[in-house]
């Protein structure tokens, strides 16, 4: 198996910035409306304006990875289904979706007379193409990452009704829906040609104009299946060179949203914005060898996350917007929560104790974006004592280089954001025997059969013993450290109405349903 290191690179950095949306809940059959979102004021004018930088690439709407792109193509195009704000899987152009009695297929139902921008139909044809050139062969998407070892075909079953097809039972399936890449796309897409210069979508706003360094313009698509619940008349997009330019921008209200930063805050007057609810977005994993010295010593491990003040590392690295992590991979906001686990804590004596006498020196290797989490480690790990630590820190091009031996995968401790994902898909790409960004080179038949089974059933009873013994192995066996989960949220002017169903990212579909901007 192997995976476009360069397409890798940009979606971690685009995965740092992005706001995620990152609750699960199960929801294995269902269908939804316009539904829940507050309603802005009758004296909207409609139109809102947000900054984003400009796509560092061709905008392609099934291999970008660049989070900008991603926004433009979201506003402009549609996904089958979605995540709100509490993880709930929402309909978008699907209309139901269940899974057959051996959960090896899942049957997706589109709502009726759908169409593209452009007038043309869209059918179950466009979203099998879709799919085709997401697991392809020859795949440039990052996308296609999550449905590898899953999603074998996609059949269309008349014009409205797509059969997926499964290596093995998953129940979390539709989840995977909601990804990145994964907005669908009329059958025939030039994967070649800037999606920019002739937009076709199926989303809330249409694409109209597209000025290279400047920004971009959107209307609203009155053949969106759900406009009626589409208050804003226009989106305007501008482009700014950092995240500074976007905050001086907020500042002189010449855009509507900014993501909350400790900068941000610090910066602004609380009475002047309102806030979103946070919602948790990533995990800086530090990544243990644990094949080679001194970390093949289970006792080392231990002594290594026993050594970490996370609520220091919540407060100092993160100014407070996270929660501390305790070793596993399923985020504070899973439907499912592992249980009959001790959190674990900064333990002085304990930590002498595994080290007997011993003094572990080894080098901590990251990219610049983590040189803040790298740098505490360090100061945290030589405080408490028997640790040398150096730390190495390259530039996301070195970190993610290409080739066998890339450092993000191949040095004895690394540090890597990973953005959220279902617990299942962690073991299969960071834990499972030979997964291809398996930086710890660990492996366990047993996390891999309890994982293969959790993915089976739906009995919730069952997912919650599974869940448990998942965490356990994981907290036990130590091959990364998990220390918090990052939360992230967007600040508003004053003059947006409504309440956003999600976080502005791919798995919360872009959506502005329900959005306005009232008069200034």
């Amino acid at each position: 198996m192997t995976v476009d290191l360069t397409s890798r690179r940009r979606r971690l950095k685009r995965l740092a910035l992005a706001a995620t949306a990152s609750a699960l809940a199960l929801t294995l059959a269902a269908c939804s409306s316009g539904g829940d979102a507050s309603p802005g004021s009758s004296s909207d004018t409609g139109t809102y304006t947000l900054g984003l930088q400009e796509p560092d690439s061709t905008i392609n709407p099934l291999t970008t990875s660049d989070y900008n792109a991603m926004f433009i193509v979201g506003l402009a195009s549609e996904g089958l289904l979605s995540q709100d704000a509490k993880g709930k899987l929402e309909g978008r152009l699907a209309d139901s979706w269940k899974a057959s009695s051996d959960g090896r297929t899942w049957t997706v139902q589109l709502r009726d007379d759908l169409q593209f921008s452009d007038g043309a139909a869209l059918t179950s044809k466009d979203v099998v193409a879709t799919f085709d050139s997401i697991i392809g062969k020859d795949s440039q998407s990052p996308g296609k990452s999550s449905f590898d070892g899953i999603l074998q075909s996609v059949a269309a079953d008349g014009a409205s009704t797509i059969d997926f097809t499964l290596a093995k039972p998953y129940a979390d399936f539709p989840y995977l829906l909601t990804g990145s890449n994964t907005t669908i796309q009329p059958a025939g897409f030039d994967a070649g040609a800037n999606w920019a210069k002739q937009p076709v979508g199926a989303g809330q706003f249409v694409l109209t104009k597209y000025s290279a360094g400047q920004g971009a313009t959107f209307t609203k698509n009155p053949d969106y299946w759900d406009a009626k619940d589409v208050e804003l008349q226009q989106v305007d997009v501008k482009f700014y060179a950092d995240e500074q330019a976007q905050l001086l921008a907020f500042q002189s209200g010449e855009i509507d949203q900014i993501a909350a930063s400790p900068t941000a805050t610090s910066t602004l007057q609380a009475s002047d914005y309102t806030e979103t609810e946070p919602y948790f977005n990533k995990f800086d994993g530090i990544f243990l060898d644990v094949t080679k010295a001194p970390f093949d010593d289970p006792k080392v491990r231990e002594a290594f996350a026993l050594a970490l003040d996370r609520e220091e590392i919540v407060k100092t690295v993160y100014g407070g917007a996270a929660e501390v992590g305790n070793d596993t991979t399923f985020f504070p906001s899973s439907a499912i929560q592992p249980k009959g686990l001790e959190q674990r804590e900064q333990d002085k004596a304990k930590v002498a104790d595994l080290l007997g006498g011993r003094t572990v020196s080894f080098e901590i290797t990251t990219l610049d974006a983590e040189k803040a989490l790298a740098q505490v480690v360090q100061q945290q790990l030589e405080a408490v004592g028997g640790f040398d630590v150096t730390l190495k820190v390259l530039t996301s091009a070195q970190y993610y280089a290409d080739g066998d031996d890339t450092p993000w995968l191949n040095a004895p401790v690394t540090i890597t954001n990973w953005a959220q994902r279902l617990p299942a898909q962690y073991v299969d790409l960071i834990y499972r025997d030979g997964a291809v960004w398996n930086a710890s080179k660990y492996s366990s038949p047993e996390l891999e059969q309890l994982t293969d089974r959790y993915e089976s059933t739906t009995d919730e009873s069952e997912r919650q013993d599974l869940a448990n013994q998942i965490a356990e192995i994981e907290w036990t066996d130590l091959p990364v450290i998990v220390p918090a989960f990052a939360s992230s949220s967007i600040l508003l002017q004053k003059r947006v109405t409504g309440t956003f169903r999600s976080g502005q990212d791919f798995p919360g579909g872009f959506d502005f349903r329900g959005i306005g901007v009232t008069a200034s």
